[in-house]
């Protein structure tokens, strides 16, 4: 055997052995996917809607004045890059838009971002517990320090603890146990009802308005004001 058909079969070899490698790792990442939380969304009760439902004060997490005349909705995902760059723009809405309402939803971008169902759950979560917002807010604050971990849930954990979450326990259980997964599940089927293309998406009083400011963003909704 001249050393051509040597070089050629060693070739082989190493392509064949590398080969049987990524078929051995392939089923464990398959695996990591489909028990992802992540993976717990349902999509196959999805029906169209053309206008986000009515502010629920039951239900939907607000700031401002529950009997505002008017209501600015957002359609969120705790992992989006672009939804934390105007997180602090949004917290002027209830002062700058008159008379107004601001409420989040969620509409978690699963293809993209690995940890966005567990991060709105840690958000639910600490909201039990009388928390919403500061876990809302920090979680925007600090998505580089989590976004990329396989399982942020300890991270989260330590966040908790910083904005005050008394039973640590009981909020990573909360988690664990995607207690509050329908609450998530139902905003992440209105968003896909109304055809969002991506977060973060904002709706005045029924009207999809989107701007890069929160003068913008006012200029946008004057059409529709309730005053």
């Amino acid at each position: 055997m001249n050393k051509q058909v040597v070089t050629i079969v060693i070739i082989i070899l190493v392509v064949l052995g590398l080969a049987a490698f990524l078929f051995k790792i392939s089923p464990q990442q398959a695996e990591q996917t489909t028990t992802s939380y992540n993976s717990s969304l349902d999509t196959s009760g999805v029906k169209t809607i053309s206008t986000p439902p009515p502010f629920d004060l039951a239900a939907d997490h607000y700031q401002g004045r529950a009997t505002a005349k008017n209501v600015f909705i957002e359609y969120g995902d705790m992992e989006c890059p672009a939804c934390a760059a105007y997180s602090d723009i949004l917290k002027q809405v209830p002062t700058v838009f008159p008379d107004t309402v601001f409420v989040f939803r969620y509409f978690p971008l699963v293809q993209i971002h690995q940890n966005s169902v567990e991060a709105a759950l840690a958000v639910e979560a600490a909201g039990a517990q009388g928390k919403y917002w500061e876990m809302h807010d920090l979680l925007f604050k600090n998505q580089a320090e989590w976004e990329n971990l396989p399982d942020p849930l300890d991270k989260f954990a330590i966040y908790a603890q910083t904005i005050g979450v008394s039973n640590i326990s009981q909020f990573k259980s909360d988690i664990t146990s995607k207690k509050y997964l329908p609450a998530i599940q139902k905003s992440n089927d209105e968003a896909l009802g109304l055809n969002l293309q991506g977060t973060p998406s904002f709706f005045f009083n029924g009207h999809s308005i989107q701007n890069q400011d929160i003068k913008g963003l006012l200029y946008e909704a004057q059409p529709y004001m309730n005053k």
